[in-house]
């Protein structure tokens, strides 16, 4: 399975003046610096949890498939799906792409699924599909807007520190478990 995501939101996932307040930064010297860090952590939230916290079309291409095909990358963004709709495709051998002929289904929610009525003839399987929490910061559920703040402020006072603590802050860890998908 290949994974690609194309921003749709051209927005920050996080609001600059949240997550100093949460490093406890007073001025505007350094803004730059934390903004980057604040995308870092949002990125890093975003791969640990399978998310997309702002609108972004998600392309998976799958060598094998059945008719049911959990998506890797939620939630469905259903308010996109005028501007960005579904398409799956069949690639073949020779990388002709071809609409896939039979119906589907998508059952959307935290974890999309899609559900075909037959598995189509192709070497490839190319599905993009709107996902994300909406276009703006605010539409981010509140916890994980914390984690990107927590995140962000351990980035910014470990910064340099080569004995520091790696991965997601106690903080960020606990909350984006509640929003990662468990595998079986």
């Amino acid at each position: 399975m290949n994974t690609n995501r194309t921003p749709i939101s051209t927005a920050s996932p996080f609001d600059l003046d949240s997550v100093k307040a949460h490093a406890r930064v007073d001025g505007d010297f350094e803004d730059w610096t934390i903004a980057q860090m604040a995308d870092a952590a949002a990125r890093e939230i975003e791969a640990h949890c399978g998310l997309a916290l702002l609108a972004q079309a998600i392309t998976v291409t799958l060598s094998s498939w059945c008719c049911r095909i959990p998506l890797p990358i939620g939630p469905f963004w259903t308010a996109g799906l005028t501007d960005h709709p579904i398409t799956l495709e069949l690639i073949d051998e020779a990388g002709n792409v071809t609409p896939h002929p039979a119906g589907w289904r998508i059952e959307g929610g935290r974890y999309p699924v899609i559900s075909l009525t037959s598995t189509g003839q192709g070497q490839h399987l190319r599905i993009t599909y709107p996902a994300g929490f909406g276009m703006e910061a605010s539409s981010i559920p509140a916890d994980l807007a914390l984690a990107i703040c927590d995140q962000a402020a351990a980035f910014y006072d470990q910064r340099g520190a080569e004995d520091a603590r790696q991965g997601l802050s106690v903080a960020a860890s606990r909350i984006a478990a509640r929003h990662r998908r468990v595998a079986v």
